[in-house]
């Protein structure tokens, strides 16, 4: 099997996401979303998780921030970002990318 670009390097993209699909809306909420989507550059659903921190009672936007650097991810997309995320996420040198809509439209526009 052929490994693209995007997964050799590490540029997957996460969608903080409603459903399982990849036309789910976006999250308004990052780190409580319930599901985690992850894509790659050019656009292709690859993964689907519950997302694993969505029911911590504390602390869950830094544990997500963790558990994407795990999994690859260079961005992350949501509708909106809490404070302890966002920093979580600059110090772990991930992008966060404010949008709303179908998640795999805002995957195709920022990788453009």
């Amino acid at each position: 099997m052929a490994v693209t670009t995007a997964w050799a390097d590490g540029a997957r993209i996460a969608v903080a996401a409603e459903a399982t699909h990849a036309e789910a809306p976006i999250s308004m909420v990052a780190a409580r979303a319930p599901q985690i989507l992850i894509f790659d550059a050019g656009g292709t659903l690859l993964e689907s998780h519950t997302n694993p921190v969505a029911a911590n009672p504390g602390g869950a936007g830094p544990e997500l921030a963790r558990w994407l650097t795990k999994q690859r991810v260079r961005t992350l997309i949501a509708g909106n970002f809490g404070a302890k995320l966002s920093r979580a996420l600059e110090e772990g040198n991930i992008r966060a990318v404010t949008a709303s809509g179908p998640a795999a439209r805002a995957v195709k526009e920022i990788s453009r």
